[in-house]
């Protein structure tokens, strides 16, 4: 059976290579801890100074430290190795020079998506969403809509909205009707209290945006894995005819 392969990308000033790891080695037995070593008699004439630094402690002891130190670590990290371990240097990584080709496309499409992206930034400070009403409850600024039907709160969620977009009427209503409860709650259309602050806008129509002449990165770096897997398949064809 061939031997797996996984593949990355590394870019390092201006160069573009694939990453193929090779057969990974076999993994070695875990070491198991080691019982305490006997105690062997000391030397009369440096006994004073060696016994000033030893420290003795019971089976019992390094049983319990050992329990309780395996407690912590199931508890502090969620991810837990379930497996046997892999050493990274094990699968002996194998390195091949991306095609020109795919790496100008690359800086290509890495150029249309920045200018596209400074378009659209643009498009969003230009049109930024406005304020169209407030939520106030006992006389104090709970929340805020703007023209869009998105809103900004006091408080990091409201309970009780729902994920459907709303216009900037409906969302007002919804929001007034979930704070019921706490207190007097108002709506109001004009006369703002100072806003709860952050701001945005939509993004560039598309018919603003310039189009692509480049592949997605994701197909382009699909054809680059493709075409290292048929390099290395070469590479280990030849290695077998020599060895034959």
């Amino acid at each position: 059976m061939p031997p797996q392969c996984v593949y990355s990308r590394i870019t390092s000033q201006g160069t573009n290579a694939m990453i193929i790891s090779g057969t990974q080695a076999s993994p070695q037995a875990p070491a198991k801890l080691s019982s305490p070593l006997p105690q062997t008699a000391a030397d009369p004439a440096t006994s004073q100074a060696e016994d000033s630094a030893k420290v003795t402690i019971s089976s019992k002891a390094l049983q319990k430290a050992s329990d309780a130190e395996g407690k912590t670590d199931e508890l502090a990290s969620p991810y837990r190795l379930t497996g046997p371990a892999t050493l990274v240097s094990s699968l002996n990584p194998v390195v091949y020079q991306m095609p020109e080709a795919l790496i100008k496309e690359m800086e290509v499409r890495g150029k249309e998506e920045a200018a596209r992206n400074q378009i659209s930034s643009q498009y969003a400070r230009d049109h930024q969403y406005q304020t169209v009403g407030q939520v106030l409850v006992n006389g104090k600024l709970f929340a805020e809509v703007n023209d869009a039907g998105g809103y900004a709160s006091v408080k990091n969620s409201i309970p009780g909205l729902s994920d459907a977009a709303l216009n900037p009427q409906e969302r007002l209503e919804e929001i007034a009707q979930a704070l019921k409860g706490q207190g007097k709650v108002e709506i109001r259309y004009a006369n703002f209290e100072p806003g709860i602050g952050g701001s945005g806008g939509p993004g560039a129509p598309e018919s603003m945006l310039p189009s692509f002449t480049a592949r997605n990165i994701h197909d382009i770096f699909a054809e680059a894995i493709e075409a290292a897997g048929r390099l290395r398949a070469a590479s280990l064809q030849a290695s077998e005819s020599k060895a034959s």
